[in-house]
């Protein structure tokens, strides 16, 4: 692996962002669709260092010899409309509330993902998320197209549990239950919300409709602090932005493709002036974009946001 690395001069942050993202994400998806659709084979989590570094080399090769271009994640936040109004929101969305909600339509999403999908070989992993995604009226089309595509592997929608999807949600994720499942962020360990929790409702529609189910706890958050200017220093932020959770998410958002969903928030809402980001509008060569995104050490915006490190209850809610 290393001498290919040397042989077509691949930098860290390349290799790091998009080839290793890229095997990672593969095995993952693999993984998941073996578990949950049974398709593909098993592979053993014991030699889980092994095929990533296996899947590595293929996605360099596959890269510079092939020409192919695989999306590691690709999120889209379909609105900023949210069920809750945690204090603590990584991708900051409680201040739409007074700032103007954003809603994609139909229309802009499926000519963002036409164009995507057209630039790309492959998405391993497309999440559609909020703000919370069930409260948006058109949700089970962008399903339905999403699903449709052929290179993209699998369909994730990702809800808080406190709305229960309606019956086109449902019958669109039942229909392609052999790629779409839906993802429950468990906040049940913050006592105070669990009475607007409807996890139970929400598996029994689920296990009528026969869709899949992938349920996370979420013990605990770590603090937002917003957004400074944190250093001018290139090392210090490749550093910061290495450890950062976030790093991996890729969103789309208002016809931007974004480093991740609290760059995207915070750009939107003006809270910093950067313009480190896809514009989905007025790009000519989105392929090329894509590439030049992917071979960066960090973003623009990485340089203004506060990592945190101070533990706190998960969706606190603002009074």
């Amino acid at each position: 692996m290393k001498d290919l690395a040397i042989k077509y001069n691949i930098n860290d942050g390349f290799f790091n962002r998009y080839f290793r993202q890229n095997a990672e994400f593969r095995y993952g998806v693999e993984m998941l669709q073996f578990l949950y659709f049974r398709k593909g084979k098993f592979l053993n989590p014991q030699k889980k260092s092994q095929f990533i570094d296996q899947y590595t080399e293929e996605e360099i090769t596959n890269f510079f010899e092939k020409n192919e271009l695989n999306i590691p994640q690709l999120t889209f936040c379909i609105t900023s409309k949210c069920s809750l109004k945690c204090k603590d929101c990584g991708s900051l969305i409680p201040p739409f509330n007074t700032c103007g909600h954003i809603d994609m339509s139909f229309t802009e999403f499926k000519e963002n993902l036409n164009k995507i999908t057209n630039a790309a070989n492959r998405i391993r992993r497309f999440v559609l998320l909020g703000g919370e995604p069930l409260l948006h009226k058109d949700l089970y089309k962008f399903i339905e197209l999403a699903c449709e595509k052929e290179n993209i592997d699998v369909v994730e929608v990702i809800t808080n549990g406190t709305v229960l999807p309606n019956n086109n949600v449902l019958e669109i994720m039942s229909k392609y239950n052999d790629k779409t499942y839906l993802y429950i962020s468990n906040y049940s360990s913050n006592e105070e919300l669990k009475p607007r929790l409807k996890h139970e409702e929400i598996k029994e529609l689920l296990k009528k409709y026969n869709i899949k189910l992938q349920m996370v706890d979420v013990m605990g958050w770590l603090k937002e602090f917003g957004f400074k200017q944190q250093a001018d220093n290139r090392d210090i932020t490749i550093e910061r932005y290495k450890r950062c959770h976030c790093s991996h998410c890729t969103q789309v958002f208002n016809n931007k493709i974004y480093v991740c969903s609290k760059a995207s928030s915070a750009i939107e809402l003006n809270l910093i002036n950067v313009d480190d980001y896809i514009d989905l509008l007025k790009t000519t060569d989105l392929k090329q974009d894509f590439i030049n995104f992917y071979n960066k050490d960090y973003l623009k915006g990485c340089e203004y946001c506060i990592l945190s490190d101070v533990p706190v209850k998960a969706a606190i809610q603002e009074v």
